[in-house]
Order: C-alpha cells, then sequence, then structure tokens
C-alpha cells in the first residue's frame, strides 16, 4: 500500500531560526500544540534518534526522528499497531528573506491488511486540528 498525506503550508512572515525554535524547544512548542503533554528525545536531535511522545487523551508512544534538517525539517515517526507508519513533518521553506512556509504534513504507511475505512477514518481523525495549529504557530512567530 503507498503513503497517505494530507498536507498544510502557510505562509508567514518570519525566518526559518525563529520558527524552528517551536519545533524544538517543547515550552515553546506547547504554546501552539495546545493538546501535546509530553515529548522527550533519547539522545542528540538528529535522524535516528528515538524518544516518547504524549498528547491528551492517547496512550503514551515510542517515536523516532526520521528527519531532523535544522531550520528545515522536523519528522517524527510512529508505528501504530494495526494500522501503520504514522508521520508528523514540520517543514520550513524559505520565500524571501522576510517571508517563509511553514507546511505540516501527516502521513500514513498502512498496514497491508488495513481497510480503506479504517485507515481514512483514523487519518480524518488526527489531523483534525492540523489548521488550527499551524495558524496558532503562525501567530507565534509573527510576533
Amino acid at each position: 500500500m503507498k503513503k497517505i498525506s494530507i498536507c498544510c503550508a502557510i505562509p508567514v512572515t518570519s525566518q526559518p531560526k525563529t520558527i524552528w525554535k517551536y519545533y524544538i524547544d517543547i515550552s515553546l512548542r506547547k504554546l501552539w500544540e495546545l493538546d501535546l503533554e509530553e515529548f522527550s528525545i533519547f539522545g542528540e536531535l538528529k535522524s535516528g534518534t528515538k524518544g516518547t511522545f504524549k498528547l491528551q487523551d492517547a496512550p503514551k508512544m515510542e517515536v523516532i526522528l526520521s528527519t531532523v534538517i535544522p531550520e528545515q525539517e522536523f519528522t517524527k515517526q510512529f508505528n501504530i499497531p494495526d494500522m501503520g507508519i504514522l508521520y508528523f513533518s514540520h517543514q520550513i521553506e524559505v520565500v524571501s528573506q522576510t517571508e517563509s512556509i511553514i507546511k505540516s504534513v501527516i502521513s500514513l504507511l498502512p498496514n497491508e491488511n488495513v481497510n480503506k475505512e479504517a485507515y481514512y477514518s483514523f487519518l480524518k481523525h488526527i489531523s483534525d486540528d492540523i489548521l488550527d495549529k499551524a495558524f496558532k504557530l503562525k501567530e507565534l512567530v509573527e510576533q
């Protein structure tokens, strides 16, 4: 089965250095990811590092930082039993010296045995606040 993705890209008047802090500093991240309860990594902030991640009303899960490119991309990977591999990617694209695009991409690589209705419902549920979080982040980085 192929990967399915939902994407939100919003222009902001801010530079990658400012935006990046809101991805990697847990206290700043909680300002826009309001349902985040815990995010810990075990080791350096680099691709392949593992950690734990917990959202409200959800179990604590193991996370792998699948892609970390400073001031460009921060992607978390989760193995969801009986569903597949879930990716949350936060990307920064430079438009000019004063403008960037913040892009949020939620992707699911479903297990072969998962039916379309199940992964559709799962992806729809976990992505229902993608716009809210992106616009809250925009508000913060443009201050």
